[in-house]
């Protein structure tokens, strides 16, 4: 079904596709337009023409699926965060499962999905990334490296959403934008670090934003890797599964409030034996939940930060049994020579290297559990691993509103 003018088309959706996008075909070409549900008749702007297929921008809908609903963020379809404010929660769920069943159906599994949802929809997130321009601060917008200006964002919890307009307004009274890279925010509790990363030197008074603030606030500032409390809190402290956790800024936690404890669940749940090798460990919270219950744990980190954190969690809980390395997987599991019942790797987006995969292929174990935020990465490193079945996944939906989910698969060896 097509009606084409000089600059828009028209489309019946019949898909989707690997973003989650809306897919139709025009003259047998394949069509994507981003915030478009299936059984929606569409109207189309193309930005990309290729032989086989094209990408267009929503200009109108003419039939609305029963599915669809208005977006309550005004920044929706500008800034690239959100990719599913226009549809049900309900139905963003079964978006995500049917995209995550078709990359698994790559590797030929079709069997366990569990779909654990968040209980929260908007204001889940403990972490966010602004950035800074010459001019502006805010998000990127869709597909692009250039900003989208905002003054606030429905999926950060409340002392991060607060603090956006005055840092802005900070930075603009002081003509800071030139100086700073990006500025990262982390809240735990009612506790929250704002960490300002320069690209250039300055000397910064942030006296006066600590005030405006007030005392739920730490400020940081960053300049070519040193990391340097200025004012305020100097870290974040909450207690998950009876383990008293702290954080710097810059260390990795999971970002949402209310599934991260139910992710560690699943893994705490799916471990076999007592002796675990946790890779890519990150500030060392999970390590800490299974040594805690009476595991031998040797967890590898490369971040110098993260390392930290995790060395002082082991010493704050008296965790004799956990064993924490500051370097590179690719390096370390070589050079382990005690065998380990379970295996878990929890990689950047950008997956566990070839050689990481391999070295693992290599140990004794009698699970592997992979926790991923990117499934392409994962079917990829699924791949390589040797000697693995799949037993289970789960989807865990980590980032709701989003293109993105926490992927958990357990593997059983042999």
């Amino acid at each position: 079904m097509m009606k084409e003018t000089k600059t828009t088309k028209e489309l019946k959706i019949i898909d989707y596709g690997y973003d989650g996008e809306g897919v139709g075909r025009i003259d047998g070409k394949v069509c994507f337009v981003p915030y478009t549900l299936i059984d929606e008749v569409v109207e189309f702007s193309p930005l990309q023409e290729k032989k086989n297929f094209c990408k267009g921008k929503l200009v109108g809908i003419y039939d609305k699926s029963d599915k669809r609903i208005d977006a309550p963020c005004p920044y929706f379809t500008k800034c690239g965060g959100c990719s599913y404010q226009h549809t049900n929660y309900s139905n963003e769920l079964q978006i995500k499962k049917l995209l995550l069943s078709r990359q698994l159906a790559k590797i030929e599994y079709s069997g366990d999905l569990e779909l654990v949802s968040s209980t929260q929809e908007y204001g889940y997130r403990n972490k966010l990334k602004l950035y800074v321009d010459e001019s502006s601060i805010g998000l990127y917008y869709k597909g692009s490296n250039k900003i989208c200006p905002i003054q606030d964002c429905l999926l950060v919890d409340n002392l991060i959403s607060k603090a956006i307009l005055p840092i802005k307004n900070f930075v603009e009274g002081n003509k800071l934008y030139r100086f700073i890279q990006n500025i990262v925010l982390r809240q735990e509790n009612e506790s929250c670090l704002i960490n300002f990363i320069l690209k250039s030197y300055k000397d910064i008074n942030y006296q006066g934003l600590y005030l405006l603030l007030g005392k739920n606030y730490g400020i940081f500032q960053t300049y070519d890797n040193e990391e340097q409390h200025i004012v305020g809190l100097k870290s974040l402290s909450c207690e998950e599964f009876g383990l008293k956790c702290n954080f710097s800024p810059s260390s990795f936690h999971q970002v949402n409030k209310y599934l991260g404890n139910k992710l560690y669940e699943i893994v705490l749940n799916e471990i076999k034996g007592k002796n675990i090798l946790n890779c890519y460990s990150g500030a060392g919270v999970l390590s800490g939940m299974i040594a805690n219950i009476g595991n031998n744990v040797t967890a590898i980190e490369l971040g110098k930060h993260e390392h930290d954190d995790a060395e002082k969690l082991k010493q704050k809980n008296d965790l004799i049994s956990l064993t924490n390395i500051c370097g590179d997987c690719q390096k370390v599991i070589p050079s382990l020579k005690n065998n380990f019942d379970t295996i878990i790797v929890d990689p950047p987006r950008s997956g566990v290297a070839i050689d990481v995969c391999n070295e693992i292929s290599k140990k004794n174990f009698k699970r592997l559990i992979y926790i991923s935020c990117d499934s392409a990465t994962l079917v990829r490193d699924l791949q390589i691993l040797t000697n693995v079945k799949i037993k289970k996944v789960y989807l865990v939906d980590m980032f709701a509103r989003t293109g993105e989910y926490e992927t958990v698969v357990i593997l059983n060896k042999g």
